[in-house]
């Protein structure tokens, strides 16, 4: 049975964390979550009802996101020391919902 929602899924813990990805497909999906430390990540979508899903928690998280279509989605959470968060979104009827915070234990 082929999946109705093409994607990649990329998850890592530890260290010196780095990612490019890169969607093209139309409808199609990125999840991408980075534990643990240095984290950066770009993620580029073009094409309608594209979706994105980053998650970086434990030290200082960077994000990058472009979204070139229509009806795409971007969602963002951080948490950490170092949060920084850029979307761009071009097209109609696009959707961005970004949460930042402290790492849960930094007492803040």
């Amino acid at each position: 049975m082929a999946n109705a929602h093409p994607g990649v899924t990329v998850s890592t813990s530890g260290s010196g964390h780095d990612r490019l990805i890169v969607q093209t497909d139309p409808d199609g999906t990125v999840r991408l979550d980075q534990h643990g430390k240095d984290h950066s990540a770009l993620a580029v979508q073009s094409g309608s009802g594209g979706s994105l899903a980053i998650d970086q928690s434990g030290a200082s998280a960077s994000a990058d996101v472009i979204q070139d279509g229509a009806c795409n989605a971007a969602s963002l959470k951080q948490s950490g020391s170092g949060n920084r968060a850029t979307i761009v979104q071009s097209g109609g009827s696009n959707r961005a919902v970004v949460r930042q915070g402290p790492a849960k234990g930094d007492g803040q």
